[in-house]
């Protein structure tokens, strides 16, 4: 006989602390009942096909599969959202996830709606004959910890604030890519990541930043904005000028991890200005990794 699942179900943009709590419960269930912990999400945002957009994603569906599976889930399942899901009966869906999926318990947040036009809810699950456990919202300074929250968070610079509700730092990564090769002319060479579309951006600045390559941290000034002092196009690039290294680093991966915004982009009135400010941007970000 196939071994059953406790099942943890949502979106999980973020794997927030909120998100966190719910599989941790739902890994914790697994372990007492000797089931399997897995997770139920959706390859893509539901409001992409309802509405036909969907915010920017706080993560990359495969960063958001990894974070699932260090947060406790053992398998992922990532199921489309197409026509057909949208269409499913909360009984169908419930149905699916025990006939299809082996879920005898799920775990879910009290704001987990299911099936079409969002009409199940919590308790329907148990209605429709599965153990269901219910994990209350995770608050913090009174606020609900949500990837809405996050992502307003994170649009205005806070990002400090922004970790404390992820349980980590808000990052961006992606293969190291030639620039524009402005920084190396100043004296502060960067690296430079490429954007990947539907992905959160953080407000436009100058940030205290530390950088993962190949398993080795790094501190940074990272700089998200279009490099005004040198062009008048609005092409946003990511580049991030480590401290104390030198190497060449070009297709390796780097995960560069936002700590603290510093000050916002502005246009200087020249290379000599610029590099003023760069140097006091790099004592800031060394005062605040001290």
């Amino acid at each position: 006989m196939e071994q059953k699942r406790v099942i943890a179900l949502g979106f999980f943009d973020g794997v927030h602390r909120g998100h966190q709590a719910i599989l941790h419960t739902a890994a914790s269930l697994a372990a007492e009942k000797g089931m399997e912990p897995a997770a139920v999400t959706f390859e893509r945002h539901p409001r992409a096909y309802v509405l036909g957009r969907a915010p920017d994603m706080i993560n990359s569906f495969p960063r958001r599969c990894a974070l699932l599976q260090q947060n406790g889930a053992r398998l992922v399942i990532a199921l489309p959202f197409d026509r057909q899901m949208a269409e499913t009966s909360p009984a169908d869906f419930a149905e699916m996830l025990g006939e299809r999926y082996r879920a005898a318990v799920v775990v879910c947040g009290e704001n987990f709606r299911f099936g079409k036009n969002a009409s199940g809810k919590p308790e329907d699950l148990r209605r429709f004959g599965l153990e269901t456990h219910v994990v209350p919202p995770v608050r913090y300074g009174g606020r609900v910890v949500s990837s809405t929250y996050i992502r307003e968070c994170v649009r205005e610079g806070k990002v400090g604030l922004a970790k404390r509700l992820l349980g980590r730092p808000f990052f961006l990564e992606g293969p190291i890519v030639g620039g524009f090769q402005l920084g190396r002319t100043l004296g502060y060479p960067t690296i430079n990541i490429p954007l990947e579309d539907g992905i959160l951006l953080p407000k436009r600045g100058v940030y205290a930043s530390q950088v993962e390559i190949d398993g080795k941290l790094w501190q940074a000034v990272t700089n998200v904005g279009t490099r005004p002092t040198f062009s008048d196009a609005d092409i946003v690039s990511v580049e991030s000028h480590l401290l104390n290294f030198t190497g060449d680093v070009y297709g390796e991966e780097a995960q560069v991890r936002f700590l603290k915004f510093l000050r916002p982009e502005r246009s200087f009135s020249g290379g000599d200005a610029l590099k003023a400010q760069i140097e006091k941007d790099i004592l800031q970000s060394l005062d605040y990794h001290r």
